[in-house]
């Protein structure tokens, strides 16, 4: 993830929940570097986190298919996300049991990837790089 924050110019990453936080060697040896130039924060109440941001005019958005969420293909950021004028969040889960159901119940949008295959998921980091560079690739439009 850090590395993807630096590749797509994020202005850093939060890292709540069981995710491992620096100084870890597995981060180290895969985010090439980028741990020392990406600022992160460490949300040890990560619903009382996003809820704080989310009052503050934060966009919380959640990568999970659920019945409620709309395809990355077709979801439009709102215009005032567009225009720079709201923070964007976009929330990740684990691999084996996705978003916990606290976080989905206070997110603003649910967003997924579609699956064309046989395989109903994918790998978090594979997913999140799709997904921040589809929601880049609307700041160009």
């Amino acid at each position: 993830m850090f590395r993807l924050a630096d590749a797509a110019g994020l202005s850093g990453l939060v890292l709540g929940g069981k995710t491992p936080a620096p100084p870890n060697n597995k981060i180290n040896k895969t985010a090439r570097s980028t741990v020392r130039s990406i600022p992160y924060a460490i949300a040890i109440d990560t619903l009382a986190w996003l809820v704080a941001k989310q009052q503050a005019g934060a966009l919380i958005i959640v990568l999970e298919i659920t019945d409620q969420s709309q395809s990355l293909l077709s979801y439009r950021l709102p215009d005032h996300v567009l225009n720079g004028d709201r923070e964007v969040y976009l929330i990740a889960g684990s691999e084996s049991a996705g978003i916990a159901p606290e976080l989905l119940a206070i997110c603003d949008q649910a967003v997924h990837l579609p699956m064309f295959g046989q395989n109903t998921s994918m790998n978090v980091a594979v997913a999140m790089g799709a997904a921040v560079y589809l929601l880049l690739a609307q700041f160009d439009a």
